[in-house]
């Protein structure tokens, strides 16, 4: 991959320099490309092209959904745990009525929305690992269609269909849509947001629905307190200033937006200080005691200055070089938006700049300027954020793949014989991204992912034993809550079972227990209890203990 990595990154940047000597040494096409260019023709048959290639890589999206990656995410585990409890009892898994933010881990809280939109799905359906996946596919191709909305509005019908063929196919967006992740929710509701904002200029049901989606934002992900404030700020005194809304427009648009997203800001204030937890007919504002969500910003560490240089340099790493990172967010290689792409993405970011200030319409100046304060929010967050990732930082993207698309059609509108070179080694990458990810990857993260203890705790239920002794130490030793976790999502136990309301046939506490066999057990067995272990921390057995295999675990038993 290297090799056509490097081919790539050459060829795009042969083909912006061309760009940019040929519109230098021609002033009219110098300014041609600074002001950009009326919505270029764009014939049936290339519409047909373009629309059936988007049809094939997002069937491709779908292909074995479900199933890979293999196993089971622990965060996304516990998104789904919630979620059930709240389709069957309007509680969380441990008994708060409709909160506006999870308890989750005790240690470290979880948002809400992603679990809210698994429940229509596991009322439906039931819980599994597909339709808690779901949810986030449906997103991601809702994140696809604002895109279309604001590129077909900024530029044109060809750049938004460029735009639905580079998601297509963008190892980003196509890795986070086949996993469940609260976080990876946010870059999609906030560019719904930012497209309606946009369209709102000359619309103001756009502009009061884009508010509905900034404040589904606050739910989706803490950083959003940081990245939503921080780009409706600047985005309201560019609108107030270039004259598209007026003050009334801007004070109805904060009054929704807070309207819809102060259960969730009373919690972060309830938590900072300090005060008990509220409960409202609609929803309960809980306080976490222990919380250590804080010590994740550069504001709360005890050398500032040391830490905002190291979140600089993982910014540049993940946001730019596209180094490696977390197996689940990518695969090495190809990074997020394709490695080869920084060419484009420079001569993208450099004519947006200058658009914002000389495009000749103000509503593409305006287009600009939104798409600048997103990038800048983006970086914010990097370097807000404490030793960021992919999926921390999940807000810069997509104003990437929107550079790129101005950069791509900047292009074509030059030179259309560049529409040859530039799909080919995009669907050349392309085609290594998913020969990968369905291939080496897949079985890769299926250990990353759990899946053979998942297989061992689903085949020891169905057998139904009278008790479960299960491993604590699945994640790392002793990680008793990611056990308990996972063993709640496959076995599907309800929440009140988990609380201690019902105790049949046992006390979930006597029934479960995560911890690995002692000696003792091992001289005092008892029929009908069930242990999950790991194949390595398996001992000598003396006569009569059964063991299934499972893979990596094994279930041990005693007695026929």
């Amino acid at each position: 991959m290297e090799t056509v990595n490097l081919i790539c990154t050459i060829l795009f940047a042969v083909l912006v320099l061309w760009l940019l000597i040929e519109s230098a040494c021609r002033k009219k096409g110098l300014r041609r490309l600074v002001r950009g260019r009326e919505d270029p023709l764009l014939t049936t048959d290339r519409a047909v092209a373009l629309w059936t290639l988007i049809g094939l890589f997002t069937l491709l999206r779908l292909f074995r959904f479900g199933s890979v990656p293999g196993g089971f995410n622990q965060d996304g585990a516990m998104a789904a745990v919630d979620a059930l409890a709240l389709a069957e009892h309007g509680t969380d898994r441990f008994g708060m009525r409709l909160p506006a933010h999870f308890t989750a881990w005790g240690f470290g809280q979880m948002s809400v929305l992603l679990s809210w939109c698994m429940v229509p799905f596991f009322r439906l359906f039931g819980m599994n690992a597909l339709t808690a996946r779901l949810p986030m596919l449906l997103w991601s191709f809702a994140g696809m269609a604002a895109a279309y909305a604001f590129l077909r509005r900024l530029l044109s019908r060809r750049a938004a269909l460029l735009g639905l063929l580079f998601l297509s196919i963008c190892p980003w967006h196509f890795m986070q849509s086949r996993w469940a992740l609260d976080c990876n929710l946010l870059p999609h509701v906030f560019l719904a947001g930012f497209a309606l904002l946009y369209l709102g200029a000359d619309k103001r049901a756009a502009l009061y629905g884009s508010m509905v989606f900034f404040a589904l934002s606050m739910y989706c992900y803490g950083l959003a307190f940081l990245s939503v404030p921080l780009f409706l700020l600047p985005a309201c005194i560019l609108l107030l200033w270039g004259g598209f809304i007026r003050w009334w427009d801007a004070l109805l648009c904060a009054l929704l937006y807070f309207g819809l997203s102060f259960p969730i800001y009373g919690t972060m204030l309830i938590n900072a200080m300090g005060w008990e937890t509220v409960e409202l007919p609609f929803v309960t504002m809980p306080f976490f005691p222990g919380s250590t969500r804080a010590n994740d910003m550069v504001f709360f560490v005890e050398e500032p200055l040391k830490q905002l240089a190291e979140n600089a340099k993982a910014l540049w790493n993940v946001g730019f070089v596209q180094g490696p990172d977390l197996s689940w967010n990518a695969i090495d290689g190809f990074g997020t938006v394709y490695r080869c792409s920084w060419p484009l993405l420079l001569l993208g970011l450099g004519l947006s700049a200058v658009r914002a200030f000389r495009a000749k319409d103000k509503r593409v100046r305006l287009g600009y300027g939104l798409l600048l304060f997103f990038w800048l929010c983006g970086l914010a967050v990097g370097l807000c954020a404490n030793n960021v990732n992919v999926n921390r930082l999940n807000i810069l993207f997509y104003a990437h793949v929107l550079f790129l698309i101005v950069a791509m059609e900047s292009l074509l509108q030059f030179r259309r014989l560049i529409a040859l070179p530039l799909l080919g080694a995009y669907v050349l990458a392309a085609a290594f991204f998913f020969h990968s990810y369905f291939g080496p990857w897949a079985e890769r993260i299926s250990d990353t992912f759990y899946q053979d203890f998942l297989c061992a705790v689903e085949s020891a239920g169905e057998q139904d034993f009278d008790r479960y002794v299960i491993t604590p130490d699945v994640q790392y030793p002793g990680s008793r809550q990611t056990s308990e976790i996972l063993t709640l999502f496959q076995l599907r136990l309800d929440a009140e079972y988990f609380q201690g309301k019902t105790n049949e046939p046992l006390p979930y506490r006597e029934r479960f227990q995560y911890r690995n066999l002692t000696p003792e057990d091992l001289a005092s067995p008892e029929e009908g209890t069930c242990w999950v272990l790991k194949r390595s921390a398996l001992p000598a057995l003396p006569s009569g203990w059964q063991v299934q295999d499972c893979g990596s675990y094994v279930i041990l038993f005693y007695g026929g």
